[in-house]
Parts: structure tokens; sequence; C-alpha cells
């Protein structure tokens, strides 16, 4: 049965309640909340006031002779420079909300964008990986470093690991040994995520291991690899099949350093969960989440809205950054040879071009670091 309600009066959108509206502009996207503030003076006040406007990672790249640090903003395709006096000698190792962890013959973290400093005591390893849990000026910091060690040859393989908090004397170490063979520090650089450093092995996909800072404990994780598709050709024979030149092929330019001969793995923390993105160039991207209640890969068919920034060493995932495509993964450096293919679409299924060439001497090596707000200010603009 049908039944009819008569309404007197239609009450306008603009009288809805303001605590009801609140919670409607939480929960919208970038576009849509441009989209409401233009329906009335009301929802144009409270979704300006509730808006959050992301900024676009930039490119680190490895320090210059002399101190001088380079980046590049993607958003803009425009490069800036800085020059640090301090930095000379120095690398780059990793980064987190907008501090970088440099080594050398001194071991700093560094706030390249305030000048802020925190000095940490020197690491005696070979070629660890390193990776901090937050900035060091919020509480409970932790530096994290891992190498694959050899103490009793190749036949007992083991991990060294390192931590320490801003303001420590000396790095606290241990050692685990495994049965399993994996080269963790030879992999993506660690992730911190629920207060765990998450460690890949480049060597296994089925080597993930797990430290504990609280509890100094370090496990592998029982997850099968993530099913994708076997690599189907190196990197050289791709170049032969697409644009092979006799006179302009170098073949100590397009070394295993520069370009990925297998398929690389990315891991990235993205609101407490672990992100897997595996490249190999011509095919896809393929995105997998650890489902760690099912303890396996689950294989994502879309990001939803999220921009990835992949790269070796630091990468981070964002929202709502103008400027910047979104359903994307972009990298570091080019993905095949001869072409500047930078990112990868999920809504056409598509590699494109950068919006300028944003390679350099050691490219391949630069990462993204996340920049406060009118960044660009701070540094000069080179081109």
């Amino acid at each position: 049965m049908l039944y009819r309600v008569r309404v007197d009066v239609l009450r306008p959108w603009s009288e809805l309640p303001t605590e009801t509206l609140k919670l409607i502009v939480c929960r919208l996207c970038l576009k849509d909340n441009v989209r409401l503030s233009c329906v009335c003076k009301k929802f144009g006040k409270i979704a300006c006031s509730l808006r959050v406007v992301n900024q676009s990672p930039w490119l680190l790249y490895p320090t210059a002779v002399g101190g001088v640090i380079k980046f590049f903003d993607p958003s803009q395709g425009k490069f800036y420079v800085d020059e640090i006096p301090e930095l000379r000698c120095t690398k780059p190792r990793c980064t987190k909300d907008g501090w970088v962890l440099f080594t050398g013959d001194r071991h700093c973290l560094l706030n390249i964008f305030t000048m802020s400093k925190v000095n940490l005591p020197y690491y005696h390893m070979l070629s660890p990986s390193f990776a901090f849990s937050c900035a060091p000026t919020s509480p409970g910091c932790v530096v994290f470093a891992i190498e694959t060690s050899f103490a009793g040859g190749f036949d007992s393989l083991g991990v060294s690991i390192g931590i320490c908090h801003p303001g420590d004397a000396q790095w606290t170490t241990f050692k685990f040994q495994i049965t399993d063979v994996g080269y963790f520090n030879w992999g993506d650089g660690p992730v911190f995520c629920n207060g765990l450093f998450y460690c890949l092995s480049e060597s296994s996909y089925n080597l993930l291991g797990v430290f504990d800072p609280q509890k100094h404990t370090w496990s592998i994780l029982d997850v099968p690899p993530p099913n994708m598709p076997r690599h189907l050709s190196s990197a050289k024979e791709r170049y032969d099949e697409e644009s092979y030149d006799e006179e302009s092929y170098d073949e100590d330019f397009y070394d295993e350093e520069s370009y990925d001969e297998e398929r690389t793995q990315h891991m990235v923390e993205f609101k407490g969960e672990i992100i897997l993105v595996s490249v190999s160039y011509p095919e896809k991207p393929i995105i997998f989440k650890l489902d760690l209640s099912k303890m396996k890969w689950v294989e994502m068919k879309s990001l939803n809205g999220v921009t990835l920034f992949v790269s070796s060493h630091s990468s981070l995932a964002v929202t709502d950054v103008p400027g910047i495509s979104s359903n994307c993964v972009y990298f570091s450096k080019r993905c095949n040879y001869g072409k500047n293919n930078y990112l990868y679409s999920f809504d056409d299924c598509k590699y494109h071009p950068a919006k300028q060439h944003h390679e350099g001497p050691f490219f391949h090596k630069a990462f993204w670091i996340k920049p406060p707000r009118k960044s660009h200010l701070l540094f000069d603009e080179l081109y």
C-alpha cells in the first residue's frame, strides 16, 4: 500500500546542521570538497576550513660535490637546488616526515627544510640498509639498520641489526641466524609499520623479515610469494627488440644498476598497511597488500585514488595532491631504455612521461621525500 506524505515546507540544504555537514565534508576527497564549496556560502566556509591540500613528494638526489643537494617537484616539473656545506662527503640513506638520515664520517638526521639536526653515533657496518620510525622530534623515535652477515661463512647466514634512539651514545646491536637464504640489505629499504620494521629480501619473494624494536625479536613471516607472472625478457632484450641502434647503444651506460633486468619490488606503508609494488616494464605494475590475518599477499585491482611514489630507498603513498595524477605509480627513474616513462596510470593502463626529464648523474639512486608546504620558497629554482 502506498502512502502520500505531504511536505508543507522544503527546508534548504543550507540549513543542514553544521555538525552533520562537517561529518560529510571530512569524508570527501579534494575534488568533491571543492565542488561542495560552490553550493552556498555556508558550505563553502566549512569546506574550506576542513580542506586538506597535500604537498607533492619531491625527488631528492644524492649529495653532490660541495654539499650541493638537488630536488625535483613532479607536480610543477621544476628543479630546486641548495648548498649545505656540512653535507660534504655524506650519503642520504632514507627519509621520514621530511627528515633524512645521512651517513659518512658522521651520521645524523637532518631536516633539510628547517635545518634542524640530530647527531647519531657512528655505525660500524659495511653496507647496511637504514630506516627510522618517525621524526626524531617525536617521542619513541627509533633508528634501524640491517645487514646480512656471514660470520661463519656462507654456510652460516644471518642478519646483523642495530638500533639507536636520538641522544644515545652508541648503537645496540643484535645478531640472528637464519636458515633461508636472503640478502635483506640488498632489497628495498625497510618499512616501519604499526611498531615493527618490515624487511623485504631481494633474493626471494618468500622472505619477509620483521623486527620488533621493543621486544628485540626477529622473525621470518610465513607468507607465500605473491602470485605474479614470471619475467619474460631481460632489459637488454627489450632494448634490442624496440629500438636497437648499434651506434647509439652503450653497454656501459645500460648497466644493471641503472636499469632493472628483473622485476623490482618496493614496499610502501599507507594507513597502517603494507603495500608491495612489483614493476617490470613493459608489463603493468602489480600491486599487493599484505593480509596478516591470512598471511598472504592479496592483489589490489585498484589504488582507490591513492598515488604511490616508489624508489629503492624510500617510497610514499599520498592522496589529494594538486598537479599529481591519482591512481598512479610514480618512479624515481626511467622504466625502459631511451624513453621518458616515469609514471604508470591505472586509469588508462599506460606508462606516461613526466613533465620534465628529472634524470642526471646517479639519478637511479634518488628517492622520494615529503616536504612541507611552500617548500619551493626555501630553495633556488634551477630550471
